[in-house]
């Protein structure tokens, strides 16, 4: 396991350690060992020695998963006569498998594998929930996530001012400030002034209820086989991870501020900022995902902070740098895929880092058939960035003692593979009602 999609809409962490091969010379070697077990047939001698050398403290993990896979479905008639079957199923595993390796803050060094593993692990949950979700509401009324966070905490709490739903929901006060916009414009919340509390208007609420009875529903589905102990456990350590979070998050502001604070090193800054609550933050407990998304976004905008003032980049444009700093030269199309956003939103940031000097560009003209590499310069901060991602995951995770974080990370396994079930049968309803 591992985590910090920029996710879409902000969970990604930047940060992927030196020793990953982005390159997809383990798939043939996986390809070859799952086909060998599921065939009864010898395993190739120096077939773990070799995958070790691609994917380092990972392949034991990636043959445990191939060898339940191929072991599992021999017994299976349907599978067990159709080679296609089990390949194509294979393949699915494989792309699991690659999609948690491209996802910024992956190590494959033993020693730096547990302070990234939070990072991954919950951008790839969020953007699976969020996906799953859209589908859902979307039958009942298209709201981005935002929209509908904030329309579940009005018809929980009550009435907030917009700092407060900021504060509640970890998003920043511009991103609140749209989406109140998009709620007032639609007539599902109102103000009796600018500077008023937010609540609900008849629409809204009859929308909410309807609304949080899927929420519970989803959320029950989420949390299959995690006991209510487990859960309250799992709620607990979700807390001390976002006191955590929050620390960083202030330790940047304050450190962007300039003067005394900005001479202070992070680490002595952080080790002041333990154990305190720095913003007051309503933890809702009834509904499993809101507290994480509302982890990673503190941890995210901690990101965009510090990335900025370690390396004067936005967080998207060390996303980016990082991405392109791990196997290079990459192509234009792996580059795409591996950040998750549209060609013209990554076509203007690769092109600014290659204006600044950080990215060169090489191969035939037009952006679509070039491969990029960093620079000297960009080299340097791809280290810069790493070494943050690094120190961030670490301080995040430090208050968990070894049994309290593997517990956590038991709970969290369960909810994600729920996650993928919940996902699969969005899709497929997507694909029944589809006009």
């Amino acid at each position: 396991m591992q985590i910090e999609p920029v996710p879409p809409g902000g969970a990604k962490e930047t940060g992927k350690a030196d020793g990953y091969t982005a390159g997809a010379e383990w798939r043939p070697l996986l390809q070859r060992y799952a086909h060998s077990v599921w065939q009864g047939l010898p395993v190739e001698d120096d077939l773990q020695l070799s995958l070790t050398r691609k994917l380092g403290a990972l392949a034991d993990d990636a043959l445990q998963i191939v060898e339940a896979y191929a072991r599992g479905t021999r017994g299976q008639a349907a599978i067990a006569a159709s080679p296609a079957k089990f390949a194509a199923r294979l393949e699915m595993i494989l792309n699991g498998i690659e999609s948690a390796l491209a996802v910024p803050g992956m190590s494959v060094d033993s020693a730096d594998a547990p302070p990234h593993m939070i990072q991954s692990e919950l951008w790839q949950l969020l953007r699976k929930v969020r996906e799953s979700a859209d589908l859902a509401y979307a039958r009942e009324q298209y709201l981005i996530e935002l929209d509908r966070r904030i329309l579940f905490l009005l018809q929980d709490r009550g009435p907030k001012v917009p700092a407060d739903v900021s504060s509640a929901v970890g998003v920043d006060k511009a991103q609140v400030s749209r989406s109140v916009r998009r709620l007032l414009e639609l007539g599902l919340i109102e103000r009796e002034q600018i500077r008023a509390p937010l609540h609900l208007t008849r629409d809204g609420q009859r929308l909410a209820k309807r609304l949080v009875r899927m929420a519970e529903l989803r959320n029950r589905e989420l949390t299959m086989n995690v006991s209510e102990e487990e859960l309250s456990a799992f709620y607990d350590t979700i807390e001390q991870l976002l006191d955590q979070a929050i620390a960083l998050y202030d330790e940047e502001r304050r450190l962007a501020g300039g003067g005394a604070a900005a001479r202070h090193s992070a680490s002595a800054a952080r080790n002041e900022g333990e154990g305190r609550r720095v913003e007051s933050v309503e933890i809702d407990r009834s509904r499993v995902i809101a507290p994480l998304m509302t982890l990673s976004a503190y941890f995210s905008r901690s990101g965009s902070l510090a990335f900025k003032r370690l390396t004067g980049l936005s967080r998207f444009e060390a996303f980016v740098l990082s991405e392109i700093g791990i196997d290079p030269p990459v192509d234009w199309n792996a580059l795409v895929a591996s950040l998750s956003r549209d060609h013209s939103q990554a076509g203007r940031t690769v092109t600014s880092l290659v204006e600044r000097g950080l990215v060169v560009r090489e191969g035939k003209p037009g952006r679509r058939h070039g491969r990029f590499r960093p620079s000297a310069e960009g080299a340097r901060l791809h280290r810069v960035i790493h070494e943050a991602g690094r120190e961030r995951s670490e301080f995040l995770l430090a208050p968990l003692a070894g049994e309290q974080r593997v517990r956590f990370l038991a709970t969290f396994d369960k909810i994600r593979r729920n996650a993928d079930a919940q996902l699969e049968r969005e899709r497929a309803f997507a694909e029944i009602y589809r006009p």
